[in-house]
């Protein structure tokens, strides 16, 4: 269940962004609740805007300010600007606690093949009316094209974000469940 090691990195949870849909231009509040017995030293999200690679560094507080609604209440806050319509935002938090130990969530994944894991946000994306749930679905560009990339019968997972609601769900795992006997084949008899 799990793997011993003498200090661990801050336990970063609860992480989400609200508004769950952002309208273009409207900026976006990224909250988590982090926990180190050790104390956290250092708390930042990084966030880029999609395609480029490069991050911006933005420290999340519990201090009452920049976003933040209670200071000291465990919730740390940081905000996103507001981007143009049908623009996502990838990011990830970074935390370390008072002996440098360091975290990340999403967490990394190991192995030659495995997409990066991020947050994932799309701006101006909207919510139409009518009496049918609505669900998105936000991948980095670097996943469509590793989706694509892949064959029918590919069984690699690729990450994503999924929102429907209010209800964010990060590094939701999508794949094409190869198998040639559901792939609506049609062979001549």
């Amino acid at each position: 269940n799990s793997q011993f090691v003498t200090n661990a990195g801050p336990a970063i949870y609860s992480v989400t962004h609200n508004p769950p849909v952002p309208a273009a231009n409207q900026s976006v509040l990224v909250t988590a609740q982090v926990h180190d017995p050790d104390g956290v030293q250092n708390l930042t999200l990084y966030y880029r805007i999609d395609p480029a690679t490069t991050y911006s560094p933005m420290p999340m507080k519990d201090n009452g300010t920049g976003g933040d609604a209670i200071a000291g209440d465990g919730i740390f806050s940081a905000t996103i600007p507001g981007q143009a319509t049908n623009q996502i935002v990838a990011f990830y938090i970074s935390a370390t606690d008072s002996n440098s130990v360091a975290s990340r969530f999403p967490s990394l994944r190991s192995g030659d093949n495995e997409p990066v894991r991020e947050c994932a946000v799309m701006f101006g994306a909207g919510n139409p009316g009518g009496s049918f749930p609505v669900y998105h679905l936000w991948l980095t560009q670097s996943n469509v094209n590793r989706w694509g990339s892949l064959s029918d019968l590919s069984n690699e997972m690729m990450d994503g974000t999924f929102v429907t609601g209010s209800r964010v769900i990060y590094n939701m795992q999508g794949r094409f469940a190869g198998s040639p006997y559901h792939q609506g084949f049609d062979y001549p008899n």
